[in-house]
């Protein structure tokens, strides 16, 4: 009985690797701020990082789903790394992916590709970095 409590614990916090989908895209901080707002303090440390770059703009990459993904091709989901001035901000998350019916996908594989429609990404945590280290580079 203790065996199936805890496999069924660890199932619960398993989570996509999304560092598997082979490519990378970039994405503007229009569309991660929803995401970094979800963190007071990321929020508040990205924000004074904004205001003392002399940038016209800044760049951000996250992981992209190829088009071979039926419901999410073009998606973007962490990691992500954005150039902010000299430094770069590494941005992971807990990635999900489900599919009808609440199915939870944790691999890649034709049934995922074929039927995941929606993505969660929840606890944030990121690194600021001194060297350019961006996925373009």
């Amino acid at each position: 009985m203790i065996l199936v409590s805890i496999i069924s614990i660890s199932s619960l916090v398993s989570a996509f690797d999304s560092e598997h989908l082979g490519q990378v895209g970039s994405i503007y901080l229009d569309d991660l701020w929803p995401l970094i707002e979800q963190t007071p303090k990321l929020k508040r440390e990205f924000e004074e990082a904004l205001s003392k770059s002399d940038k016209t703009h800044d760049i951000c990459w996250g992981q992209r789903f190829p088009g071979a993904w039926e419901h999410l091709a073009g998606e973007r989901v962490a990691p992500y790394h954005c150039e902010i001035g000299d430094q770069v901000l590494e941005i992971k998350a807990k990635v999900r992916l489900m599919g009808k019916n609440g199915k939870v996908y944790e691999k890649i594989t034709p049934e995922a590709m074929r039927n995941a429609i929606n993505i969660s990404q929840t606890n944030l945590t990121w690194e600021w970095m001194t060297e350019i280290s961006s996925p373009n580079k």
